[in-house]
């Protein structure tokens, strides 16, 4: 968010010789292993609300029915689950506007009680490692629900309709149980698989790639998968009356921009990715996902859904230039999508690098100087600290204010002037392709950094994330 890769793999059972003479029996289907998005949640220090660490799901399969005309959504969601501990029930996050009317555990009909967000599944006992499939029916409204920020250009998180029944999301740091069940917590990564019906004439647009498009009874119909585990607040979903405009990056990778018709005057600045990318690529390595886009919704926000940013069109009020946020945004695909925090006290660990990141790209592109930002950053460390907290321990009802992006940049300002050009470019470019598709926390980047520059920087790190004062 911009402030104020594994592919599913498919193991092929083969059929076994009835004899001789008997004709060979039909092959079975593919089995998905899913074992590229086993994860280890964790209950989270700020918002220990949102997500389960019993639960690691594996796959989510939905299938969403849009009605703007009654502002409803009908879904199913099946979806793929690894008992993370020996649990006698199963615990999901969905939002209490959303009404479940049935739950089925590998086929069979269990109770379920969806008091407020919680949706808690009877399951019996299932031992610790153990795979099971969910299937759960639900309709209702879904409504956004109050973030825990002080920011101007959003005060709502989840699913949001419009007046005319189009529908966005942003979902940092949780959202996305508005509109499904979920475990919603970034610790648990988990492959994608979504069906959006539509009305015709509107388009439902998800992550990843559109598998297909088809006209049913009326109705639009669109497929999509994504081919790399995410986090769900980097999920998103828009619907409205999209058109799609392709475009290729470096290496072959394919860009689309989805935009409604009255945001077409904003093609000219997504035309900028392919030299976008290429500049991250320089700096980081080769992009880590299979694709690369931008969603534009009616938001005066940003966010780094993975593989397809989502856009506020109205981003420019909030001041910054709208290709310099876009930067922001395709960054955390490095820092923040393939390598993603377990935890919210260390958003820095996203917001930092894209920050800084961003600033190197606006001082190479001439917006401004390393030396204006530079003075700015450390004329207001000392205020984002006393307002909001120290980058690492920040006040959790202020999530995603300034110091988690600007003091952090200032950290890694001070640890490239410790490190020198060339082993600092080593550290920013090393840690997204060692940790790629990972979840990771503080003691895990420190440890990697002590190790990567043979030096004790604990003492550090720890003093710029945590001390109530800018570090001298």
């Amino acid at each position: 968010m911009h402030t104020v890769a594994r592919a599913t793999a498919l193991a092929l059972a083969l059929p076994l010789a009835a004899g001789t003479l008997a004709a060979a029996s039909p092959p079975a289907p593919p089995v998905p292993d899913f074992s590229g998005a086993l994860s280890h949640p964790r209950e989270d220090p700020y918002y220990p609300s949102k997500g389960d660490p019993r639960v690691d799901a594996l796959h989510y399969e939905l299938e969403l029915r849009w009605t703007p005309r009654t502002r409803t959504l009908t879904g199913t969601a099946a979806i793929t689950v690894r008992a993370a501990r020996d649990v006698q029930r199963l615990q999901l996050d969905l939002g209490d506007s959303l009404r479940v009317r049935g739950v089925r555990l590998d086929g069979t009909p269990v109770p379920a009680r969806h008091p407020g967000k919680y949706l808690v599944i009877d399951t019996g006992a299932l031992a610790k490692g153990s795979r099971h499939t969910l299937r759960i029916a639900y309709s209702g409204t879904p409504k956004p629900v109050r973030a825990p920020v002080s920011r101007s250009d959003f005060s709502t998180v989840g699913w949001t309709t419009t007046r005319s029944g189009d529908v966005w999301t942003m979902q940092e740091p949780f959202g996305a149980f508005t509109w499904y069940p979920v475990n919603d917590h970034p610790s648990d990564k988990a492959y994608y698989d979504v069906t959006i019906n539509t009305p015709r004439g509107e388009v439902g647009v998800f992550n990843g790639r559109m598998t297909s498009r088809r006209v049913v009874d009326g109705r639009t119909v669109t497929g999509w998968h994504l081919a790399a585990p995410a986090a769900s607040y980097l999920t998103t979903i828009a619907i409205g009356d999209y058109r799609r405009y392709r475009d290729t990056g470096p290496h072959g990778l394919p860009i689309t921009y989805w935009v409604e018709r009255g945001d077409r005057d904003l093609l000219p600045e997504l035309r900028h990715t392919p030299a976008l990318i290429r500049w991250l690529e320089r700096h980081l390595g080769r992009y880590p996902f299979d694709r690369i886009g931008a969603v534009v919704v009616p938001s005066r926000s940003a966010m780094e859904t993975q593989t397809l940013i989502t856009m506020g069109a109205n981003v420019r009020t909030q001041g910054a230039p709208w290709v310099e946020v876009l930067q922001h945004e395709y960054v955390h695909q490095w820092y923040g999508d393939s390598v993603t925090p377990d935890n919210w006290k260390d958003m820095w660990l996203n917001e930092s690098f894209a920050m800084y990141l961003e600033i190197r790209w606006s001082a190479d592109k001439g917006y401004a100087s390393m030396r204006e930002w530079r003075r700015y950053l450390r004329l207001n460390d000392q205020y984002f600290r006393d307002v909001y907290g120290p980058p690492g321990e920040y006040d959790r009802d202020d999530f995603g204010s300034a110091n988690v992006y600007y003091c952090g940049a200032l950290m890694l300002d001070r640890l490239h002037a410790k490190l020198g050009d060339r082993l600092f470019s080593q550290v920013l470019r090393r840690w997204p392709q060692r940790h790629a598709g990972d979840n990771v926390d503080r003691d895990d980047w420190i440890a990697w950094l002590n190790r990567v520059t043979d030096r004790n920087l604990r003492p550090f790190v720890t003093d710029w994330l945590t001390s109530p004062r800018t570090p001298r």
